[in-house]
Order: C-alpha cells, then structure tokens, then sequence
C-alpha cells in the first residue's frame, strides 16, 4: 500500500484600517477584512508483484493515469475558511463579525465519486454595558451596586449537498440538508454575588428526506453567590 498526500498553495489574508475609508469612518471604530485558502489531495495504491517506482511531483498527473487501475481511494479537499469575513467595532460597546464559509471535497473510489459542498454564513453582534448606582442605608456604609449587562445576538446559516455515482458519469443527488437559526442572550451582574442570563434561540432544519423541522429554545439561569 502507497499513500501519498500532495498539499495545495494555501493562503490567507488581512486587511486592517478599514475604519479610515469614508462612509466608515462616520460611525466604526476599527474594522478589517479577512481571507483564507488551504486545500490537500490525498491518493493511494495497493500494487501486487507491480513495481510502480518513484513518484515524479512534477509530473505526478502521468503517475495516476498510469496506475488508475490500482488506486484505491483519491480525496481532494479544498476549503476557504472564511471565503470573506469582516470585523466591526463600533461606539458604546458594539462589535460585529460576520463569515461567509465555503468547503468542497471529491472523495474517489472503484465503486464510484463523491462530490461534497458545505456553505455557511455566521453573523453575530454584541452589546456591552458597565454602570452602577449607591444605595444609601441609613448608620451603615452606602451599598455599591455595580452593573454588567451583554446582550448578545447570533445568526447561523448552513447548506450541505452531496453528489455520488457508480459510473462516474452522471452525477446523482444523494443528500440535501439546509438549516438557519437566529438566538439573541442577556447576561447581566450585580456585584460579584449575582449573575444571570436569558437565552432565546429559533431554529429551522430542512433536507430532501425528513422534510422541515422548527424548534424554539427559552431560558433563563440566576446564580447567587452567599459566603459567611
């Protein structure tokens, strides 16, 4: 058995400063942008009483023409991970960040080809607030009430497909999924002895064979600290 992986150019990329364009220096603080490639091939072969010599990386698409017979299984992978993504910090203790993700891989064996493709897109904005007030209470020390609310909102897009074929001819569809959600959090503290948080989360799961599906999530969590 011979397994050899044969890497691909992969990059990445940022670029800061973006708060100095116009438009957006009217309202964000500090953005950026990013990008990002990486991508692997995987081959082996199971040769018996064949000898296969070395492998030429030059010229390696020859090596697999000529010994296709005996190759057991050929992967491609290839990602951009975040095919754009943008970071935004804005005035009174607001960021955002969105991804937009994309993934492909083509798995080959004798019985047949797989072809696999991801897309997601992720977004999330949060808020956070630090403030505080005295109480006075009479013949004793006012009481220090210092507050730390984060509001949090995420939204989460996917969108999954995978093609198999026997002859490797025609591409067939075998699976379909999409599924999106959107879930928003409080958490908040008073002092260091109380803390909490309320979650809601509404989500939407599709594919070709179970159909639609809906699910909601509500919550809440106190915590409190009592040390004598």
């Amino acid at each position: 058995m011979m397994l050899y992986v044969f890497p691909f150019f992969s990059w990445s990329m940022r670029i800061s400063g973006l708060e100095k364009w116009p438009i957006l220096n009217k309202f964000v603080r500090t953005a950026s942008l990013e990008h990002s490639f990486s991508g692997k091939e995987t081959r082996s072969w199971q040769f018996e009483d064949v000898n296969a010599g070395a492998i030429n990386l030059i010229d390696i698409s020859s090596f697999i023409e000529e010994f296709k017979d005996y190759e057991k299984q050929g992967k491609v992978n290839a990602s951009f991970s975040p095919l754009i993504g943008m970071s935004l910090s804005l005035d009174k203790g607001i960021s955002v960040q969105i991804r937009q993700n994309m993934s492909q891989s083509v798995d080959e064996m004798p019985t047949g080809l797989t072809l696999k493709k991801d897309r997601s897109l992720t977004a999330s904005a949060s808020y956070n607030y630090k403030g505080g007030f005295k109480i006075p209470i009479p013949y004793f020390e006012d009481m220090d009430i210092q507050n730390n609310v984060n509001f949090t909102l995420n939204f989460d897009m996917n969108n999954s497909e995978t093609w198999g074929t026997k002859n490797k001819t025609e591409l067939a569809q075998q699976a379909l999924s999409s599924s999106w959600k959107i879930g928003s959090r409080i958490s908040y503290s008073f002092n260091r002895n109380v803390s909490g948080g309320i979650i809601y989360e509404y989500r939407e799961n599709e594919t070709k064979t179970t159909g639609r599906k809906i699910d909601k999530d509500f919550g809440f969590d106190i915590n409190i600290s009592i040390s004598g």
